[in-house]
Order: C-alpha cells, then sequence, then structure tokens
C-alpha cells in the first residue's frame, strides 16, 4: 500500500467561509483518494486564547458599529507600504510559533484559505524552514494585495480578474489557477424540494424569501423582514439568524406579529435545502455564500455590503446580472415587489445567469490538483 500523503490545511476563523472552504476541499480529496491524510490548523489556536478570543470580538464589532472603518483598513493594507512591513512582522511573529508544529506534522502539501496563513508559510520559505508546495486558495471574488505571496507558486482564484491582479503584482500567470470557491459537496445535487417544503410546512405555490446574515448574524433581519411584509403578495420566509441570539430572539418576538408564513431559525448545516427552496435570497456577500447561492441557482439581494471585499464581491454580481444591491430597506422593499410583482422576468433572467458562472466542481478540482502536487512531491 502506497504511504499516506499529508495535507495541512492552515485557516482562520474571520468569518466561516476560510475554516469552510478548507473543510470542503479537504473532504473533496478524502472521498475521492484513499491514501491521504488531512488535517486542519486554525491559526488562533496559536494564540494566547484571551487574545485570539478578543481579536474576533475586536474584528466583529467593528463590522457591526463602524463597518467604514474595515473599509478604510482595507484600502490601507491594498495601497500602503507600510502595510506590507506591518504583515511581515505579524508573519515572523506568527512563523516562529507555528514553525514547530508544522515541521512536526511534515506535510507534503500545505493550502492556506487565509492571507495570514499565506504569511507564515511564506516566512518559512524564505528562512528555507520550508521547501513544499503550498497553495493558497482565495475565498473572494477579488484578490487583496495581502494575499500576495512571491514565495508562493500556486495560487487558486475565483476568476480571470483575479489572476491579472495577481500578475501584476508579481506572481507569474503559470502560478495561478482559475477553478472556483470551493463549497461543500451538498451544494452539488439539489435535494428533494417537496420534502424540505413539506418539512417546513411551506407550499410550493408561495414564493419564498430566505434571509441570512452570515454566522454571526450581521444584518438588520428583523427590519428586513418587516419590509417584505407589505408587497402585495404573500411570501413565505425563512430567517437564519447563525449564532446570534439577540437577533434570533427579537426575530421569534416578531413572528407572531406577522401576515407572512415566518420559519425562524439558528444556526443550521442544512443551508442547501434552504436554498434549494427558495426564490430569492437576501444576504451579506461574504465569498463563501455568494458561491454556495450560486450553486443553487438563486437570485441574490445583497444588503448595505460593507466596504471592502463585500463590495467587491457585490460589484463581481452585479456585473454579471445575478445580484441586486439594496443601499436602504425602502430599496429592500422596492427591489422585492419589482421581482415577486412588478418584473417577474427579472427574477428569472437573474436565476439562469447564475448557471453561467458558478462552479460547483470547484472543490473536486482543487482537490485533485492538490493531490497531485502530493503525489509528485518525492
Amino acid at each position: 500500500m502506497p504511504k499516506p500523503r499529508k495535507v495541512l490545511f492552515i485557516s482562520a476563523p474571520v468569518g466561516a467561509g476560510h475554516i469552510k472552504a478548507a473543510q470542503s476541499i479537504a473532504a473533496a480529496i478524502c472521498k475521492k483518494h484513499d491514501h491521504v491524510e488531512t488535517k486542519l490548523a486554525n491559526i488562533f489556536d496559536f494564540f494566547n486564547a484571551y487574545v485570539g478570543k478578543n481579536i474576533l470580538s475586536i474584528y466583529l464589532k467593528i463590522l457591526a458599529i463602524f463597518p467604514q472603518l474595515y473599509g478604510m483598513m482595507y484600502g490601507w493594507g491594498n495601497e500602503s507600504s507600510l502595510a506590507l512591513v506591518g504583515r511581515q512582522i505579524v508573519s515572523r511573529y506568527l512563523a516562529k510559533r507555528m514553525e514547530k508544529y508544522i515541521l512536526s506534522y511534515n506535510p507534503d502539501v500545505i493550502v492556506c484559505t487565509h492571507a495570514t496563513p499565506a504569511g507564515i508559510v511564506s516566512s518559512l520559505i524564505k528562512d528555507k524552514k520550508l521547501n513544499i508546495p503550498v497553495v493558497v486558495v482565495v475565498t473572494d471574488f477579488v484578490v487583496h494585495r495581502l494575499w500576495v505571496y512571491p514565495e508562493i507558486q500556486h495560487y487558486i482564484v475565483a476568476n480571470e480578474k483575479m489572476g491579472e491582479f495577481l500578475n501584476e503584482h508579481g506572481i507569474n500567470n503559470n502560478c495561478v489557477k482559475v477553478i472556483g470557491i470551493p463549497v461543500d459537496e451538498k451544494f452539488l445535487e439539489l435535494p428533494v424540494k417537496e420534502k424540505v417544503i413539506s418539512d417546513l410546512q411551506f407550499s410550493s405555490q408561495v414564493k419564498t424569501i430566505l434571509i441570512m446574515g452570515g454566522g454571526a448574524g450581521l444584518l438588520p433581519m428583523d427590519e428586513i423582514l418587516l419590509c417584505c411584509e407589505n408587497i402585495g403578495i404573500s411570501l413565505q420566509i425563512i430567517v437564519v439568524a447563525g449564532n446570534n441570539k439577540d437577533i434570533y430572539k427579537k426575530l421569534k418576538n416578531l413572528q407572531p406579529m406577522l401576515h407572512n408564513k415566518v420559519k425562524v431559525l439558528g444556526y443550521v448545516s442544512y443551508v442547501n435545502e434552504l436554498m434549494a427552496i427558495s426564490d430569492l435570497i437576501i444576504s451579506k456577500p461574504g465569498g463563501m455564500t455568494c458561491a454556495e447561492t450560486l450553486c443553487t441557482g438563486i437570485p441574490m439581494l445583497i444588503y448595505r455590503p460593507i466596504p471592502g471585499q463585500e463590495v467587491a464581491n457585490t460589484n463581481y454580481l452585479i456585473e454579471h446580472q445575478v445580484a441586486l444591491c439594496a443601499d436602504s430597506l425602502h430599496d429592500v422593499q422596492a427591489i422585492v415587489k419589482k421581482l415577486f410583482i412588478e418584473q417577474p422576468e427579472e427574477l428569472d433572467r437573474l436565476r439562469q445567469n447564475t448557471f453561467k458562472i458558478r462552479r460547483p466542481q470547484a472543490a473536486v478540482a482543487i482537490g485533485d490538483y492538490i493531490f497531485s502536487l502530493a503525489e509528485s512531491k518525492t
């Protein structure tokens, strides 16, 4: 029996998509190839627990209270030479903390699904501590400059423009593969819609809206829910609050006062089923959410994207005519009314366009690419 190949995934829990991308690729590799061992490392596990918890807390508070600050930081990181100096200091510090762990595991390939791990392994390569293939998988529809490390020879991106950006910033075209954002295999096959509709006690004859705010629930879902109350037709609405307990309580308290049929959920593992029966999703434009939504063929209504990658993801989806954007609650109501009553053909057009750019097999293709690198290592 051949020697098992080891693939080490390194990610960060800053947004759920980075971890989910790593898990999706790992599952795809293990399902297709017998002699592969995978491990997922979270860089926050190498911090003091108090420090890691506070970094996440501050990040979420900035997004919720002062998203413009995040946008300024994002823009600064993409343009300032000081940002590059700062990332080098951080990368070297974290590389020292992770070096022993990485070398003791002795992987055949390292896969990074977040920019910070890319910096860590880049630092180890510079110091000649590593000499194995390193693959960076970008989990948005745009590349930030802090993802870019010339020492890394394998980049996987979602579209050609991202490849052009990398090339302009010193990454050879031969190092870039346009494959897509990896999603879980459950998004490859649609569930039996009738069963999902029956389980929710919904009707197949009524339009359904899915409202999601990501794992942290960073969306005024209660206010959006009220916007959908008086558009002129009855609706079925599913609201996924994620891990946000406060918004979950607000939604449950609001539920008895609504005319529409509403299902309020917390964190769920079957989003693919909810997407499969929905006619429209109202959500934040995180890279993973967008990729999953495209795979299930649902038009997207994006509410007030945060400056940075959310705006960039939004622009990409609007450019390809698979999504619309609302900057206010009034816009939400007007767009829902337009799509469901005034111009239903527009909803169908958006849906048809999703099939042109979706990449449901991305995780499998990325897994095959990683496995080929592991097999070629002598």
